[in-house]
This record gives C-alpha cells, sequence and structure tokens, in this order.
C-alpha cells in the first residue's frame, strides 16, 4: 500500500507539472527569449560594438607590418652569354633598362605607418557607427514589439476557444440533464418519443460541436507555443488575457525612427565628405634594401617621410551626394508627417470602436439576464410537459447565439486595446 500510495502521488505531481494554466505574459516572455531574429540583432548589436574598436585601430593606431621582395633582372644574349645577371650589359643584350632596375632589387623592411591630424574622420566614422548600433536597436525594439502583438492576438482567439469551449460544455450538461428528464417522462406518457429522440439528437449535436472546438483549441494552444518557440506541453487552460492600456510616450516609435534616419543619412555623408578633407600621415621603415649583392651586409639602413595627400578635383561628386541627402530627408520628413497623421487618425478611430463595444456589451448582457430568466421557466414547464421540446430547444439555440455575440464582442474589445496598445507607441 506504501508503494501504491507513493506512485500515485509521484503520478499526480508529475500531471499538475505537464499540465497546467499557462498565461499570455509567459508566451509573451519565452517568445522574446526564442526567437532568432532578436538573437541575431543582438549579435549584430554586439558587431558593431567590436567595430568600434576597429575604426580606432584603423584610423588611430600605429600600422605596422613587414614586406620582403627578390626581384631579378636578367639580360639575354649578353656578350655571348645566353643570360647573365649584371650592371653592366652590353648595348647588343636585352633586358630592362638598367637605369630602371639596377639588375635586381633585394629587400627586407619592417614599414610603419601612422595617420596625423585625422580626429574629424575617425569622429565621423565613429558617429555613423553609433548610428547604425542604435539602428539595430530600434529594429529589435519594432520586431519585439510586433511579436507581442501576433502573439497577443493569438492568445486571445485562442482564449475565444476556450471560453467557447466551456460555455458550449455547460449547455451539453443541462441538455444531457433535461435528457433524462424527458425519459422519465416520456416513460410516464407526458411526453412523446419524438420530443425524446429530438432532444437526443440535440445533445450528439452539442458533443460533435464541443469536440471540435476542443480540437480548433488544442492547435491554438500549439501555434501559440511555436509562435513563442517553446516545446509543446501540456496544458490545461489559458488564463484571462491581462491587457493594460498603453500609456501614451512622450515620444512616438516612428518619431525616433525617423529621427534615427536622419542621422543615418547625416552621418553617411560626413563619412562620405572625409575623402575630401587632407590627409597627413608619418611613415617609416628599417631594412635590408640593395639592388645588387656585392656588399649587401652593408644595406641595412632606414628611411622615413611625411605623405600629405590633398584632394583638388572630383567631377563634382561632393555636390551632387549633397544633393542626394538632401532629397532623402525631404522624403524622410514626408513619411514623418504622414505617420503622425495616421496615428493620430488610428487611435480616434480605435477610441470610437471601443467606446460603442463597451455600450453594446452592456445592452447585450441586459438581454442574456431577461434570456436566463426564460430559459430557467422553460427548464420548469418542460419538467411539467407543459411546452415541446422544439420550444425549449429554440429557446436555448436563441440564448447561444446571444452569448456567443457577447463572446465575440468581448474578443473584440480584447483585440482592439491590442491594436491601441500597437499603435499608440
Amino acid at each position: 500500500m506504501k508503494h501504491l500510495a507513493f506512485w500515485l502521488l509521484f503520478f499526480m505531481v508529475m500531471t499538475s507539472l505537464r499540465a497546467q494554466e499557462a498565461s499570455l505574459a509567459y508566451f509573451v516572455s519565452k517568445a522574446k527569449e526564442n526567437t532568432p531574429v532578436l538573437f541575431e540583432n543582438n549579435n549584430l548589436q554586439k558587431i558593431g560594438e567590436i567595430q568600434h574598436s576597429i575604426i580606432i585601430a584603423q584610423n588611430k593606431a600605429f600600422q605596422i607590418n613587414a614586406t620582403s621582395e627578390v626581384l631579378v633582372a636578367p639580360y639575354f644574349d649578353n656578350n655571348g652569354r645566353f643570360i647573365d645577371i649584371t650592371t653592366t650589359p652590353s648595348p647588343r643584350a636585352y633586358g630592362y633598362d638598367v637605369g630602371i632596375t639596377n639588375g635586381g632589387l633585394y629587400s627586407a623592411q619592417l614599414n610603419v605607418t601612422k595617420n596625423l591630424f585625422n580626429q574629424m574622420m575617425v569622429d565621423n566614422l565613429l558617429f555613423q557607427n553609433k548610428v547604425q548600433k542604435n539602428t539595430l536597436a530600434l529594429s529589435a525594439e519594432d520586431i519585439e514589439h510586433n511579436l507581442v502583438k501576433n502573439i497577443t492576438d493569438a492568445y486571445i482567439m485562442a482564449y475565444q476557444l476556450q471560453l467557447q469551449s466551456d460555455f458550449t460544455e455547460e449547455i451539453l450538461i443541462d441538455l444531457e440533464n433535461r435528457l433524462k428528464v424527458v425519459e422519465l417522462l416520456v416513460k410516464r406518457a407526458i411526453l412523446m418519443e419524438s420530443d425524446y429522440l429530438l432532444l437526443q439528437l440535440e445533445v450528439e449535436s452539442k458533443q460533435l460541436e464541443l469536440q471540435q472546438i476542443r480540437n480548433n483549441l488544442k492547435t491554438a494552444i500549439s501555434q501559440l507555443y511555436n509562435l513563442s518557440g517553446t516545446p509543446v506541453a501540456e496544458t490545461d487552460s489559458l488564463s484571462v488575457p491581462e491587457l493594460m492600456t498603453a500609456n501614451t510616450p512622450v515620444t512616438n516609435f516612428y518619431e525616433r525612427k525617423f529621427e534615427n534616419d536622419s542621422l543615418q543619412v547625416e552621418a553617411d555623408q560626413q563619412v562620405f565628405e572625409n575623402q575630401y578633407r587632407p590627409q597627413l600621415s608619418l611613415y617609416g621603415n628599417t631594412g635590408l634594401n640593395a639592388v645588387e649583392l656585392t656588399n649587401i651586409d652593408h644595406r641595412i639602413g632606414m628611411s622615413a617621410g611625411v605623405r600629405l595627400t590633398v584632394p583638388i578635383y572630383d567631377g563634382k561628386q561632393r555636390k551632387y551626394n549633397a544633393q542626394q541627402s538632401k532629397l532623402k530627408n525631404e522624403s524622410l520628413e514626408f513619411y514623418r508627417e504622414n505617420a503622425e497623421i495616421q496615428l493620430g487618425n488610428n487611435v480616434k478611430s480605435i477610441d470610437r470602436q471601443m467606446t460603442a463595444l463597451e455600450e453594446n456589451m452592456g445592452l447585450i448582457e441586459e438581454q442574456l439576464g431577461k434570456q436566463r430568466n426564460v430559459l430557467e421557466i422553460y427548464k420548469g414547464k418542460l419538467v411539467q410537459g407543459q411546452v415541446s421540446i422544439v420550444d425549449y430547444l429554440n429557446v436555448i439555440q436563441t440564448y447561444k447565439l446571444n452569448v456567443q455575440t457577447k463572446l465575440q464582442m468581448q474578443t473584440n474589445r480584447w483585440l482592439l486595446q491590442s491594436q491601441y496598445n500597437f499603435i499608440n507607441w
């Protein structure tokens, strides 16, 4: 008995772990953790942080590299020799001009270069990288916002199926109880057998309807797990969707996005103009540099210099690029103004729809209260055989349709709240 009790307790605990109530917050949280696009975006932002260090290294640090070169420039048919390496070839020999090659090149050097007075250029590159990182952050915020909206809407639709399942099950239980009563009344010859068969058909119809709703509910819950990137778990029920009205932000997302897009145009323009700034660089090298093997061990030395590059003319590319940037900013400003108008119109529209829904829900609730009273009266008369089964089923059908209308109104209310939160940010 002790072992049986242990295994029974174990089974109950495991069942409770597998089958439990799930909430909207759970699916949203899991989706934020498991969505590949958000994970990739996070890595791209880290890459942007690394790019900051790369820009500093490329433009501020000393660049050091080693070079090695051996060049041989032989002569052919030189003083009777088919091939000869010399710095004094015969005028009739074939080969490169000795003034160019001096017979060859033997080099092994360590080279150092350093850009000078280029802080403005570096600042422009860092500013561009900062704007790009902010673009990724805004993109992640937008992806997450859309993800929450999609899961919220899917959760609301699944919860509606759960409400339909609960209501249909309630109707079915009541019909099954009525069926037992009608069976007794038929045996007492108060009601006809056709009344019993008619009610039995209605019970069977409700059983099929309930089974279909439950199947749809399981599919909808599986879709929620799929959207959140979580393995499907046994779920008893869904909790009521908790939707709070989003507060109007100080700065809307579209404003922050258009502001960042404008900064991106500005940053790209500044980086483009880096090439028109005078560039001063210091360079030096040390090592072996010789044009002939003779006395090569004494050809070890060093050299240093300063290189100045001043752009002069590029076919007016700078002017054309500035014109493109101006047009891009004009387009962004036009989009921003349009987005502001659309947001205002959509918020007002949703407010009106929500107000109308709440009024209608109040009216339908009053009507349902009256129909419940009528239904109870019909139940009492059915027991006494004073009403027909057809009339009783008609009352139930009318009550059912109004309940479904109320459920749809409540669902629409949640969906409107979700849409309000989605656009008003």
